[in-house]
């Protein structure tokens, strides 16, 4: 359930997920300065899936704010919104 206030004004960031997650767990990303279009998060998926794929989630949407939930093994973690 952690919400992440991220601040890419200095830069891109990358934040990690957990590496054993369990089914219903969450995090949640806010744009806190509105700079995600200049420069990007990074969310690294540790080895779980994020959205059924196996790569990093990079995002460069100025405000973006989202959240992910783990669904399992097979998908890993899905948008709560979309």
């Amino acid at each position: 359930g952690a919400q992440l206030f991220v601040d890419t004004n200095g830069g891109a960031v990358t934040i990690t997920l957990p590496a054993s997650p369990a089914n219903g767990d969450e995090v949640h990303f806010i744009d806190s300065r509105f700079t995600f279009d200049a420069n990007a998060l990074t969310v690294g998926r540790n080895s779980s899936k994020i959205a059924n794929a196996t790569s990093d989630l990079v995002v460069n949407t100025e405000g973006a704010g989202f959240g992910l939930v783990y669904s399992g093994s097979d998908v890993g973690w899905t948008y709560m919104e979309k």
